[in-house]
């Protein structure tokens, strides 16, 4: 193979392109264990061209000190973001600086951390910090038919108060494992990663789930918001909508940036919108409570 194509060759086994809902990426990886993982994860996003305001993430691997050890840099958009010292570290890094670019660099939606599903039609918000079991809680509600959004971003347009799809692989941490098992789920769990403080955590494909899982654009019909104890029974607590406003622009990614706005994007959500605290328990028992409220 001539010298120039074989350039071209070894760039275009390096980089791949990804149209994931609303968010495009574009991977320049030369280590091929993170971007075939990537890819597998979302083989059914893969685009041949970069998508219009792709984020274009870069890992470069680097070799530090005497010993020539080595090391990856997650870059996204030309700015570092991570130094990643192992290799099992490399994928939760990428997606991890794919999220801190949105949160910085998407002003386009109102962003909330949460997961998200839809259930005909009728989009449900699950807002929450960090261990308030909003993944596995997203998790159970798709594998029993709903469809799915995210898992992290509640991604509002501001235009028409609709929800916009980013369906990015469920992060699932150590401690929801056992959940995932006892959901039939442990052939998803094919690779565990480490992600920094977090811990380990494992990625999970949304088809894998519910092969139809991928919702789409849809207004917010309900906000509900979770808090896990694993020995209790489920319940929930209708709440006051200027309570949820609160709470709400709490937990946005980019309330700074919309600041009045963003207060009256919620306001005008939960308007027409039922809201509630969510007491989460066994996930099963906790996915027939919701379903039973959003069905009536």
């Amino acid at each position: 193979m001539p010298a120039d194509r074989l350039a071209a060759f070894a760039e275009a086994a390096e980089v791949a392109h990804f149209q994931i809902g609303v968010i495009g990426v574009s991977l320049h990886c030369p280590y091929g264990p993170a971007l075939r993982d990537f890819c597998s994860l979302y083989d059914d996003c893969r685009v041949e061209v970069p998508p219009p305001d792709a984020i274009r993430v870069d890992v470069k691997p680097t070799r530090l000190g005497r010993m020539k050890r080595r090391r990856y840099e997650v870059w996204a958009d030309d700015e570092h973001r991570f130094t990643v010292w192992n290799n099992p570290s490399v994928l939760p890094h990428i997606e991890w600086a794919i999220n801190w670019h949105i949160m910085l660099y998407q002003p386009r939606y109102y962003q909330i951390h949460a997961g998200v599903v839809e259930c005909d039609g009728q989009g449900v918000i699950l807002p929450a910090g960090p261990g308030c079991g909003k993944t596995t809680l997203t998790a159970g509600l798709v594998r029993s038919g709903w469809r799915y959004l995210s898992d992290e971003f509640a991604l509002i347009d501001p235009d028409d108060l609709r929800l916009r799809a980013y369906p990015k692989a469920l992060c699932v941490k150590e401690g929801s494992f056992a959940v995932l098992d006892a959901m039939g789920l442990r052939a998803a769990r094919r690779r565990d990663y480490q992600k920094g403080q977090k811990g380990r955590v494992t990625f999970v494909k949304p088809s894998e789930l519910n092969p139809s899982a991928i919702g789409g654009r849809c207004p917010v019909r309900f906000v509900m918001f979770p808090k896990f104890e694993a020995a209790r029974s489920p319940r929930v607590r209708e709440m006051s909508r200027a309570e949820a406003v609160l709470r709400l622009n709490e937990v946005s990614f980019n309330f700074t940036k919309y600041r009045a706005a963003g207060v009256q994007i919620m306001a005008d959500i939960v308007r027409e919108a039922r809201v509630f605290e969510l007491d989460a328990g066994p996930v099963d028992e906790t996915v027939e409570l919701v379903r039973s409220v959003v069905r009536g």
